[in-house]
Formats: C-alpha cells, sequence, structure tokens
C-alpha cells in the first residue's frame, strides 16, 4: 500500500532512532500538477489530459465497474479520472491537477436535487421533461458551488470496485456495487484531506458521481465517509 504524508502533520526533522526511509516531508503540487512525497505511483496518461482545470473546485468520486486497476487503466482516454485507488490502497495520479479531464459528464440540476430553485426557475426545468442536455446548459452558466462540479473544476478519484447487480447498459437506481477495501477507505480518506488541504476544500466540496451526473445510482456512494452527499 502506498505511503502517505498527512500535510497537517508533515516535516524535514529527522527523528533519532528512526530509519531515514521514514523521514517525513511536506507533500505538494510540482510544476506538471503531479502530486510529490504523498507516496502516489505517478504513471501518466497523457490522453486523459483536455485542457485547463480551474481550482481544482471541488472532488467528484466514481467506481470503476471493473474489478482490476489494469482494465482501468487501459481504457482511461479520452474519458477517466486524476487518481486511480487499487484494492490494495495503492494510489495512481495519471492526470495533472493543473488539466481537466472527462469524468463528469453532463450535470444535473443541483437546485432541483435540493429543492431550492426558486420557483420560476423550477416551473422552467420541470417544463423541460427528460433533458440532460438542455439542464447541463443551463447550470454550466452558474457559478460553483451554485451547480454541482464539472469536468473544468473538479478532481475525479476512481476507486477499483466492481458493479455486483444490475450492471447492464443504461442507468440504473438499483445497481448493487462492491464495498471498497478497508486498504482503500483509508486511502479515500487521506487523498482526500490532502487534496482539501492544498486547495482549501471542503467536506461540501466532496461529491459521488452518481449524484451529479446520470450515472448508475451508488456508482460514489459509500467511497469517503463525510461526503456532504450522503
Amino acid at each position: 500500500m502506498s505511503k502517505f504524508i498527512d500535510v497537517g502533520r508533515a516535516t524535514t526533522t529527522a527523528v533519532a532512532g528512526k530509519d531515514p526511509t521514514e523521514l517525513q516531508v511536506a507533500s505538494y503540487v510540482d510544476e506538471r500538477g503531479y502530486i510529490q512525497n504523498a507516496g502516489f505511483i505517478l504513471r501518466p496518461i497523457p490522453a486523459l489530459e483536455k485542457g485547463k482545470l480551474t481550482g481544482p473546485r471541488a472532488i467528484v468520486l466514481h467506481r470503476t465497474a471493473g474489478d482490476s486497476l489494469a482494465s482501468a487503466l487501459n481504457a482511461a482516454g479520452p474519458s477517466g479520472t486524476h487518481f486511480y485507488v487499487d484494492k490494495d490502497g495503492s494510489v495512481y495520479q495519471v492526470a495533472s491537477l493543473h488539466r481537466k479531464t472527462y469524468h463528469v459528464g453532463l450535470i444535473k440540476s443541483k437546485c432541483m436535487a435540493e429543492d431550492t430553485c426558486p420557483r420560476t426557475e423550477q416551473k422552467t426545468i420541470s417544463s423541460w421533461g427528460w433533458a440532460p442536455r438542455r439542464i447541463h446548459d443551463h447550470e454550466k452558466a452558474k457559478p460553483y458551488p451554485d451547480r454541482y462540479p464539472m469536468n473544468e473544476d473538479s478532481v475525479g478519484i476512481e476507486v477499483v470496485s466492481r458493479c455486483l447487480r444490475e450492471c447492464g447498459p443504461g442507468d440504473s437506481d438499483s445497481a448493487v456495487w462492491e464495498d471498497p477495501t478497508a486498504e482503500q477507505r483509508d486511502s479515500i480518506s487521506l487523498l482526500v484531506r490532502l487534496l482539501q488541504r492544498i486547495y482549501g476544500l471542503s467536506d461540501d466540496d466532496v461529491y459521488e458521481h452518481d449524484k451529479v451526473s446520470y450515472k448508475k445510482g451508488g456508482e460514489g456512494a459509500g467511497l469517503y465517509g463525510s461526503t456532504a452527499n450522503e
């Protein structure tokens, strides 16, 4: 499993009696947009990087729907996330934090989901019926966090985890997913915390993919214990 350095506790001072390999140094994002000194496996996939990333302002959690890291990485590009968390807890960074990737898709209406839309907007959106593209175009004009995060301003974290039932083509609210391993839970928590500290994010900025976009129900559920959308 990868070893992480908590930015809040990192130090460059050697501790008497400690193995030199255990010396802690602060994690940081280098000039290429890759996190250093966090124990991540850096494996850039250039095809994933599509343009400038603003912020990032949010984190979106995903599952691979398969049980192999290798198959997920082989399938990455043109779409994919910035990070992949394998079942043993190893974290792979495959895209720069300076660049967006295609991982969110069309976003839903946040105010409709939270029942906070002004009445006129609620009536307008309701009148459209099933109109994902129209809703996305309407929402993207709003500033974050009045809308859900998009590719342009969010980091994607993909967790190697199978879909167990209701996994056929299309979206299903009845899909059942494999639970993350204990090692994955630890790594997800540490990775999220690290990103929060580097970019000034909070748990309100952590989202499950299926809550944000049109995906199988539960695709991002149960991956991060403090996810604001749970």
